[in-house]
């Protein structure tokens, strides 16, 4: 920042400095004040060109967020021409020669679209099924009260053209097409509307129908995921109405359906709350109705989701909250909106779990255990593929409560239920990727490589399919869409400035003259970049960054490239650390390693201090004392081919790892004022003992094969040789990967709890669980921080690379 400048800044390439893409840093400017303007001028006028246009375009950035912000709250659902022609052939109570709501009808006849459909708009390609199904029951309405002649031309030409698309398997089928568009075509022979499809395909699909309806009724409903009652409408007289009405909701609609509701009140009776419930929706909306009703709860959580995907939901930090403490509220109250339906009931769960709300697994999940169950109790629910895949990511949530074994018996039938979707050839892409993401371990990705990744499929004209493809227009629109990206690439150009400060910070320590590969730099700034990537954390990365290969450097020297008298040098330099110059360096690359380390600890311990108002320099100093002390052990068990007891080697080797030096120095650079004793805090050690365990157990597991050869400690090789060869390599990494498993649960339960007695600010808590999925990033394919060939595309596509506004 300039210097007297007090503005809030914008942050501009200066292409001038180089054609080396890598090496190009930002430049400050905030125009509102002369001081910035006068240097922009007459110092840089090569970029005021550039300038000027990115303040327009923060203009537009800040006026996307205030729309943005608007959209909490608002049902914005796109309307459903399939659901409001079903509605508009109800008849009215007072007479059945009449609608019950002609406004619908007066709705369908102005917004045919040209081609003689109707159906979403703009509609999709793949989407031929759903505007087939969506003009065939306009027809029906229209058909019905005798209007729109010219409308039912137009409508039938539509019909006769793309009625090839009803047995095409490429296309996307509505929800229970295959019962529900036979029924209709029933519908139009009593109507003596002659439609213009194959007699032959006509006579298939009834027999079909009627095969499904048959097998049904006779319950072999396992592993078939349409919901017969939920497509009540598609059976119409063979319906049994009256046990399908004891799945009335307490909002007087039959599983949220307009289009269901509707057709209970034509072939069943008149129920004063289908209709009140169908009045409150065309209160609403005056004269269309949505595909699914009510949609506030639904949405907002669709909508807080997608921002956390996209990675801004930071900006939105009040209407997030306020939309999950209102969700929270409704869970507590067993609320009919989201226990009904087991997609939103997922996702309310793994969204308030994962914002630290304390919800139970058995309010959730108990009828879901395996494949059998959910089929069966998702009765007069829409068992669909949606709700199975919000069902799998809501079972990776599972904490060490002892409840959460539910979340288990899930994640496993609903894995492999995935598993054996991605094999249907018949799969279209989108859905395809949808599933692929869901099956990683959320706890083993990188944050901002995912954002970018939601991004770039990010669509604006996205739709979702139930009954009738439909869009939530709050959600999938340009601004959101311009608004992440735009961030990401201002997050971007924050990092490769970073990334210049530190390349600066590791010529100047000259780490490269100790064989200390840059590539490390790269790696350990990386790190933070993707997980802890909002601007205001830049000096916690850089903190992090630099310890982190500070710690991999004197690592290196205990692994067998320094004498002992060299790291005796070392913990000498350190106990005396205001007056090392007095003890003098065994070799110069001892004196290299300690320069730097002296350097970074007094950098960091000012930056600290003045967010912190306390002197913790101290705390920095002991933390690396222990460090190596812990190393020299190991050295020494190396040295002496001692093989410790598991208990003495996790008690150092949870130390070596690193942990406590990276994070704990890290949390005093966050925000929050910490106390004084933070480091003793029972909750911090049992935190970072919990991160520590999850890095050493997965170091451990990946480097074991290479350590063995070094004859180097390994709690992989320390089971085998305790078990006196009874227990196999395979067995030993078993039971470390049960441990891992059990620790990493442990740590989340303890970062997204809210129990009583819990004090440190939460920001300080997510830390040590972004660690833990750091771990798992980097040695889910080996070792990735000293061989990080996988990693290279991710630096790139997170630190170098911008998304282009094309995407």
């Amino acid at each position: 920042m300039l210097l007297g400048c007090r503005n809030k800044i914008i942050w501009l390439p200066d292409h001038k400095l180089g054609n080396d893409k890598l090496d190009s840093f930002m430049f400050p400017f905030c125009f509102s004040c002369s001081l910035c303007k006068e240097y922009a001028i007459y110092q840089r006028p090569s970029i005021v060109r550039c300038s000027i246009d990115a303040a327009s375009s923060m203009d537009g950035f800040n006026d996307a967020k205030e729309r943005i912000r608007e959209t909490f709250g608002k049902n914005e659902l796109s309307p459903s021409f399939y659901d409001t022609a079903w509605v508009a052939m109800v008849p009215s109570r007072v007479s059945l020669n009449k609608p019950c709501f002609p406004q619908c009808l007066d709705w369908i006849v102005e917004n045919q679209r040209e081609d003689g459909s109707w159906g979403l708009n703009p509609s999709h390609p793949l989407l031929v099924k759903d505007s087939l199904s969506s003009t065939l029951a306009c027809l029906l309405a229209l058909s019905k009260w005798r209007i729109g002649d010219t409308q039912v031309e137009r409508g039938l030409g539509f019909i006769e053209t793309h009625g090839w698309a009803v047995k095409e398997e490429n296309q996307i089928s509505p929800q229970g097409f295959n019962i529900i568009f036979p029924n209709m075509i029933n519908y139009a022979k009593e109507l003596n509307l002659n439609l213009p499809l194959d007699p032959d395909l006509v006579n298939l699909m009834i027999l079909k129908r009627d095969l499904t309806i048959e097998r049904a009724l006779k319950n072999d409903l396992k592993g078939n995921i349409e919901n017969l009652e939920y497509f009540a409408e598609g059976l119409g007289e063979l319906c049994n109405w009256k046990t399908t009405m004891l799945h009335q909701r307490n909002n007087g609609s039959l599983f949220d359906s307009p289009a269901t509701t509707a057709a209970a009140l034509i072939y069943h009776q008149h129920d004063d709350k289908c209709f009140e419930y169908l009045n409150s929706i065309l209160e609403l909306h005056k004269n269309w109705v949505p595909t699914i009703y009510p949609t506030k709860i639904h949405s907002c959580l669709c909508l807080v989701d997608a921002l956390q995907n996209l990675g801004v939901d930071r900006y939105f930090k009040t209407q997030v909250k306020s939309v999950l403490d209102e969700i929270y509220r409704l869970w507590q109250q067993k609320n009919d909106e989201i226990f009904s339906d087991v997609a939103r009931c997922a996702m309310a769960f793994r969204l308030l779990r994962m914002n630290n709300y304390e919800v139970s697994t058995e309010k959730l999940l108990f009828g879901f255990v395996n494949e059998e169950c959910f089929f069966r109790t998702s009765r007069g629910q829409l068992a669909s593929d949606v709700a199975i895949l919000e069902l799998h990511k809501a079972s990776q949530m599972a904490t060490h409560d002892e409840k959460d074994h539910i979340l288990d018996k899930i994640n496993t039938w609903t894995r492999t239920f995935m598993e054996q979707k991605l094999l249907d050839k018949d799969i279209v892409d989108s859905s395809k990727k949808e599933v692929e993401l869901a099956l990683r371990k959320f706890y083993a990705t990188h944050d901002r490589v995912e954002s970018r990744r939601y991004i770039e499929s990010y669509e604006v004209n996205n739709f979702k399919i139930l009954k009738a493809a439909y869009r939530f227009r709050n959600i999938e629109n340009v601004d959101l869409q311009r608004f992440s990206l735009h961030d990401f690439n201002l997050c971007q150009a924050r990092y490769k400035e970073e990334l210049q400060q530190l390349k600066r910070w590791f010529e100047d320590c000259r780490l490269d003259q100790v064989d200390f590969s840059q590539q490390h730099l790269y790696t350990s700034y990386f790190l933070m970049a993707s997980t802890l990537f909002e601007p205001e954390y830049s000096d916690a990365r850089l903190a992090y960054a630099k310890n982190t290969m500070l710690i991999t450097l004197v690592d290196d020297f205990f692994d067998g490239f320094a004498c002992k008298e060299e790291l005796h040098n070392i913990i000498e330099l350190l106990e005396r650390w205001d007056e090392y110059s007095t003890v003098g360096f065994h070799s110069e690359r001892i004196n290299i390693f300690f320069s730097a380390l002296y350097q970074t600890i007094e950098d960091i311990a000012a930056k600290a201090e003045i967010r912190q108002g306390q002197s913790v320099k101290d705390h920095f100093i002991k933390m690396w004392f222990d460090l190596v002390k812990c190393m020299l052990m190991e050295f020494d068990w190396w040295k002496s081919k001692t093989t410790p007891s598991i208990e003495e080697y996790l008690s150092v080797a949870c130390v070596t790892i690193g942990v406590p030096c990276v994070v704990l120095t890290t949390q005093y650079l966050l925000g929050p004022k910490l106390s004084e004793n933070f480091i003793e805090c029972s909750e911090v050690s049992a935190l970072c003992n919990r991160t520590s365990m999850v890095a050493r157990l997965h170091n451990d597991i990946r480097t074991y094969k290479r350590e063995q050869a070094e004859r180097s400690p390994n709690i992989v090789s320390i089971l085998i040789t305790q078990s006196q060869g009874t227990m196999s390599e395979e067995v030993a990494t078993r039971q470390i990967k049960e441990m891992l498993e059990s620790q990493r649960r442990e740590l989340l339960g303890m970062v997204v709890s809210q129990r009583r007695g819990r004090q440190l600010p939460q920001v300080c808590r997510d830390l040590f669980w972004k660690t833990s999925k750091l771990c798992y990033c980097l040695y889910s394919h080996g070792d990735e921080f000293r061989f990080p060939e996988k990693m290279k595309n991710h630096i790139t596509e997170v630190i170098y690379k911008p998304i282009n506004l094309s995407t």
